[in-house]
């Protein structure tokens, strides 16, 4: 018993020349709608892996931008205490001449040591400020403003 095959070659190699174009077609598609020319590794890999390099540089990039920005703030935060600081210790420096006029009664005198007390208190409490957990200042001791006596 011998058997037959019949086969249509040209119908065979259409059919293959058909699905080949598909599968081209399929891909310029894809191209096209993404928007990327590389959509999947097979595509080209050396561009992959430049793309991937170039990305992976731009996360490293956009880590260094928000952590310039939070530099930048602390500085601008510390800055404007310092300049408040500047403008206490004018004021205290005022009040000890003030409370040196040999015309002022002791209640006037009793004023200014008051009021520079509590300017040293602000003093202080402005040098013990913390940026997001970090003191601005040293290592959590602060700046000693003042120095150690209450009065002038």
């Amino acid at each position: 018993m011998s058997i037959n095959i019949n086969t249509n070659t040209a119908a065979a190699r259409a059919s293959f020349q058909l699905s080949k174009n598909n599968a081209a077609l399929q891909k310029s598609l894809n191209r096209l709608s993404s928007g990327n020319r590389i959509v999947n590794p097979a595509d080209d890999a050396g561009g992959l892996a430049v793309a991937l390099k170039l990305k992976g540089s731009i996360s490293r990039l956009a880590g260094v931008e928000k952590n310039i920005s939070n530099a930048k703030s602390y500085l601008q935060v510390q800055d404007g205490i310092l300049s408040s600081a500047s403008k206490i210790v004018d004021r205290m420096a005022e009040l000890k001449s003030l409370s040196q006029d040999v015309l002022k009664n002791s209640s006037d005198i009793e004023s200014y040591n008051t009021e520079f007390r509590n300017l040293q208190v602000q003093l202080h409490q402005m040098s013990e400020t913390k940026f997001n957990g970090v003191s601005l200042f040293g290592q959590g001791t602060g700046i000693a403003f003042g120095g150690g006596s209450s009065n002038m």
